[in-house]
C-alpha cells in the first residue's frame, strides 16, 4: 500500500511539473526580471546570429549564381551555405517572434558586416575572395556562438539544484532552442571552414 501511495504521489508531481512547465514555456519573454535576463541573453544572441547568417546567405547566393567561376566546388559549397543559412535566418526570426514578442527587423540592426564588400568582383577572383572572407566570417560567428554557450552553461550551473543524486536545472525553451542553434552553427560553420581550407 505504501509503494502504491508513493507511486501515485510521484505521478501527480510529474503531471503537475509538466503542466507548470507547459504553462511557463508558452509565455513570451517580455519581462527580463522574471526570467533572470533570459530575454536579454536570447535577444543578444539572435541580434548577432540573424545578421551574421544573413550576411553569409547573401554573399553565398552571389557566388552560387556567378557562372564565371570556373571550378564548380565554389558554387556548390556556396549554394549549400546559402540554402542552410537562409533557412536558419527564418528559423531564428521565428524564435524572435515566439519568445521575444515582436518581429526582428534586420534593417534596424547595428551589426557590422564581417566580410569585405565583394559587389564589384566576379568569377574566380570572387571565388577566392569568398573563401578567405567566409573563413573569417565563420570564425567570428563560431566565437560568438561559443561565448553564448559558455554563458548559458554558467547560468545553468548556477541555477541547478542537486538533491538525493538528482540534478534539476531551471531553464526556458527560449534558452534551450537558442543554445541548440549556437551548437548547430558551430558544427556547420566548422565543417564549412574545414572544406574551404581544402580549396
Amino acid at each position: 500500500m505504501k509503494k502504491m501511495i508513493i507511486t501515485i504521489t510521484l505521478l501527480v508531481l510529474i503531471a503537475l511539473g509538466f503542466i507548470l512547465y507547459k504553462n511557463y514555456s508558452d509565455k513570451k519573454l517580455t519581462n527580463i526580471d522574471d526570467s533572470k535576463n533570459t530575454a536579454a541573453m536570447v535577444k543578444n544572441l539572435l541580434d548577432k546570429m540573424i545578421p551574421q547568417n544573413d550576411e553569409s546567405a547573401q554573399i553565398s547566393t552571389k557566388v552560387m549564381s556567378d557562372l564565371d567561376i570556373t571550378e564548380s566546388k565554389f558554387r556548390i559549397l556556396s549554394a549549400n551555405i546559402a540554402d542552410r543559412d537562409s533557412f536558419r535566418v527564418s528559423q531564428m526570426k521565428g524564435l524572435y517572434i515566439q519568445y521575444l514578442g515582436g518581429e526582428y527587423n534586420i534593417a534596424s540592426s547595428t551589426y557590422k558586416n564581417v566580410m569585405k564588400d565583394m559587389t564589384d568582383i566576379k568569377g574566380d577572383i570572387l571565388a577566392k575572395a569568398y573563401v578567405k572572407e567566409m573563413i573569417n566570417h565563420h570564425n567570428k560567428t563560431i566565437s560568438d556562438a561559443k561565448d553564448y554557450i559558455k554563458l548559458i552553461d554558467k547560468v545553468r550551473k548556477a541555477s541547478s539544484n542537486t538533491q538525493d543524486g538528482l540534478t534539476v536545472t531551471t531553464s526556458h525553451p527560449a534558452i534551450d532552442d537558442s543554445y541548440n542553434f549556437a551548437v548547430e552553427i558551430i558544427k556547420d560553420y566548422q565543417a564549412d571552414i574545414d572544406t574551404m581550407k581544402t580549396f
